[in-house]
């Protein structure tokens, strides 16, 4: 919050209370990656479901774009220390969370109303979406196989178990992404925006209570 302060406008600066809440949803956030994930049988086994972007998106449609990005940059920080991939994964995270949340509540902030946020979070969903399916093109299945060191034959064994044709070294990434990554995200960020959007319009006045 300190970073967020030096670098805001003064008439724009966070007060003590906002910034309190803004470190009590980093802390939801990390719990909730840690602790709310879930596989489905219809995607790839490393696919998980959670939804930690939750309290970021409140944040920023309570606070504006800023504070929900600092509160995806701190989820990002608490877990590079036990990174598998070299920090690179966290990297994709911190991009597609800040994606996610900047879209939606720069929308929502020009002229807040429901139609707004809906608009916001709709337009995320797309954008993160996209990103996704590059970063992971262009990024994570890279650095998994030549950081961490898994072997593309498994990749390729695990991805083939799901996919009714058959799937080999030359066309696995594109089935990758287009089968796996795309209705994953698109099915993931669906509910994240749903829930966000359900449980803003019950705490908006609290947060606004609260940080008076």
């Amino acid at each position: 919050c300190f970073i967020y302060q030096i670098f805001h406008k003064k008439e724009n600066k966070l007060s003590v209370k906002q910034m309190t809440m803004i470190g009590i949803m980093s802390s939801i956030t990390v719990i909730l990656y840690y602790f709310v994930k879930f596989n489905l049988p219809f995607f790839p086994p490393w696919l998980d479901i959670q939804v930690s972007e939750i309290p970021a998106l409140i944040t920023a449609f309570a606070y504006g774009p800023q504070a929900g990005c600092l509160v995806i940059f701190v989820r990002c920080i608490i877990k590079l220390p036990a990174t598998q991939t070299a920090g690179v994964g966290e990297v994709a995270d911190l991009i597609l969370g800040v994606v996610l949340v900047l879209i939606s509540s720069l929308i929502y902030h020009r002229k807040k109303s429901v139609k707004t946020a809906l608009i916001g979070l709709s337009l995320g969903v797309l954008v993160s979406t996209v990103m996704a399916m590059l970063v992971n093109w262009l990024m994570l299945i890279t650095a998994y196989i030549t950081i961490a060191g898994f072997p593309m034959e498994s990749l390729v064994g695990m991805l083939d178990s799901y996919i009714p044709y058959t799937v080999t070294e030359s066309n696995f990434m594109l089935t990758y992404v287009f089968v796996g990554v795309l209705p994953f995200n698109i099915f993931r960020y669906i509910i994240v925006v749903a829930l966000t959007f359900l449980l803003y319009k019950k705490t908006h006045w609290l947060l606004d209570r609260i940080t008076k």
